[in-house]
């Protein structure tokens, strides 16, 4: 079996640092999909430079804001997601307060705004991950259900690898269990999913500096394994000198602009492909 690697920008309209590096990194073919907050401050930025190349693009749902002091706004205004009409910015705020059927409301709509705006949605992934039940709710029924009905590939894998990657040690047998119920309940929803993803899950002050996280992805590349791989990388300009949480984002912009990454992957014999051809490349694989 071939072995294939999407190389993903995530937060496509978060702010004008993240949008000039995704759009620098696509016109130098760098990336190969990316995923838009529909939420998010440079939405209307992002989707307006998609719209004029004529790219799709994924829907990023989310059900946070990423900072307290500046929240992103629900496009539903429901109570239950956030107060004045603002996403809960504290994971706790989520598991306590936020309704499924609010959910299932601002999903749709955050994939309506994408759609409306004139971009075809090529696949749908979780911000923060907070559709994947690590929040102790079952609003992953609802992400699986959204992606069913509107034929969307989804973000999670079905090989179980990617947990011990994240969580940096071996997990209990309960967390395998779970991630078998998420994988059979997609494929009961009829929901299409990669084989595999990788991202650094390293917070700043475990990054000694940029070289660092290059040979993580480098060596994470070379061990792909056989079917779909997603790569996402939250690449961005710049704000500031400091080394802040922030310039993990400009480490990754920087990698991704070497080409290193895909330079690696076609050393190891692994096709570049992007979030549009998943379905037909999991169609061909059906009926191999």
């Amino acid at each position: 079996m071939s072995r294939f690697l999407i190389i993903n920008a995530d937060d496509f309209g978060c702010c004008k640092e993240q949008n000039e590096a995704i759009k620098e990194l696509w016109e130098n073919n760098l990336i190969t999909s990316v995923s838009v907050l529909a939420v998010a401050p440079e939405f209307e930025d992002a989707a307006n430079w998609l719209k004029s190349k004529g790219l799709s693009a994924g829907v990023h749902l989310t059900l946070n804001s990423d900072e307290a002091l500046n929240p992103w706004r629900s496009i539903t205004g429901a109570k239950s997601l956030g107060k004045n009409g603002n996403l809960h910015s504290n994971s706790k705020d989520i598991t306590f307060h936020a309704r499924r059927r609010d959910v299932s409301r601002e999903i749709a709509a955050q994939y309506n705004a994408i759609k409306n705006a004139g971009i075809k949605v090529d696949h749908a992934d979780s911000h923060s991950g907070t559709l994947y039940g690590l929040n102790l709710r079952r609003f992953y029924i609802d992400a699986f259900r959204f992606c069913g009905e509107n034929g969307l590939p989804y973000r999670f894998p079905k090989r179980a690898d990617f947990i011990e990657r994240m969580l940096g040690r071996k997990p209990p047998a309960a967390l395998y269990k779970f991630h078998s119920h998420l994988v059979n309940l997609a494929k009961k929803n009829g929901v299409c999913l990669i084989d595999d993803m990788l991202s650094n899950p390293w917070s700043i002050d475990k990054i000694k500096d940029k070289d660092s996280i290059l040979e993580y992805y480098l060596n994470a590349v070379k061990g792909i394994g056989e079917g779909i791989t997603e790569i996402f990388l939250h690449p961005a300009k710049p704000k500031s000198e400091e080394k802040t949480p922030w310039t993990k984002r400009v480490y990754e912009y920087e990698i991704l602009k070497s080409g290193a990454l895909l330079e690696a992957a076609k050393k190891n014999g692994i096709e570049i492909i992007s979030w549009a051809d998943v379905r037909e490349i999991n169609n061909y694989r059906r009926t191999e």
